[in-house]
């Protein structure tokens, strides 16, 4: 058997340092789980290697400013069926041609209703809901959580509800059945742990974007030939969740009442956010709006 360096095996993510970066913050973690084979902090250059590096979501989220996406471990065919049910869906089309991505695309944003897309790729068995990319807004953190509590109840599995923007970072909130298992945050569990995840359950999500003009919108994937299937699906934002001001000034708010509970620490304040997310989730859900 063959082993590499974290350092060379991390070449193989190619030549863009975040990248590679990524390798190096995810391979020693996925060893140490046993997900890839190791020896001596060196890695297997073995099929577990490259069946599980194809994986990840960095070629998603580089250079993002925003994002927020759901997946589910469910056939799209059972996931489609579940989401039309939901009160919160205003349309869906199913088997939408996903656009090869072009430079210079752009987003209308609306505070009613996000423009999401359903999509299964070929080389992974979750079913991936794109919510939001490039920008985002507080309401997309509870809209995809309670996607992920709801369908991951209805199914019977796992479901995974993400986020991040430029302001607190990156969030990620595990559901089995209907009950949050995991919260995961750059702040209290490091960068790479959300990479890490993703690797190890088989999460795929490469560079993508959603554009919209004119009152429609396309997906836009960097190789569309990845895609197995994609449905167009309008999502209603909840009225107690929309928001007219800026992204900024929602966090400002926050930072004002973490500060008034004494969540000084950043840690603190992260988790609070975080169990905040979770209760409006459950909310919205309750209320049966969403």
């Amino acid at each position: 058997m063959n082993y590499l360096s974290v350092e060379e095996a991390a070449k193989r993510a190619g030549e863009d340092g975040f990248f590679q970066n990524v390798w190096k913050g995810v391979i020693p973690i996925l060893m140490e789980k046993g997900v890839l084979n190791g020896q001596d902090g060196r890695v297997a250059d073995d099929e577990a290697l490259g069946r599980v590096m194809a994986f990840g979501i960095e070629r998603f989220v580089q250079d993002q400013q925003g994002w927020s996406v759901m997946a589910v471990r469910a056939p799209i065919a059972e996931v489609a069926a579940a989401l039309g049910r939901r009160a919160g869906v205003l349309a869906r089309t199913e088997n939408v041609r996903p656009l090869k991505m072009t430079e210079d695309l752009g987003v209308e944003p609306s505070e009613e209703k996000r423009d999401a897309f359903l999509v299964k790729f070929k080389k992974s068995d979750w079913t991936v809901l794109i919510q939001t990319v490039h920008w985002f807004k507080s309401c997309d953190a509870v809209m995809v959580t309670a996607l992920a509590c709801a369908l991951s109840k209805e199914l019977e599995t796992t479901a995974m509800a993400a986020w991040d923007d430029d302001f607190s970072g990156s969030t990620m909130i595990v559901c089995e059945k209907g009950e949050r298992t995991q919260t995961v945050s750059d702040e209290s569990d490091g960068w790479e742990a959300m990479y890490a995840f993703c690797y190890e359950q088989g999460i795929y999500l490469p560079n993508c974007f959603i554009a919209s003009e004119g009152g429609k919108a396309a997906l836009h994937v960097e190789n569309p030939a990845e895609v197995e299937r994609a449905d167009h699906v309008v999502l209603s934002v909840p009225g107690a969740l929309r928001s007219g001001g800026p992204h900024v000034f929602e966090k400002l708010g926050m930072m004002a009442a973490a500060v008034e509970a004494d969540l000084e620490d950043e840690e603190a304040f992260m988790s609070a956010m975080n169990d905040g997310v979770w209760a409006q989730a459950e909310g919205v859900l309750r209320g049966g709006e969403f």
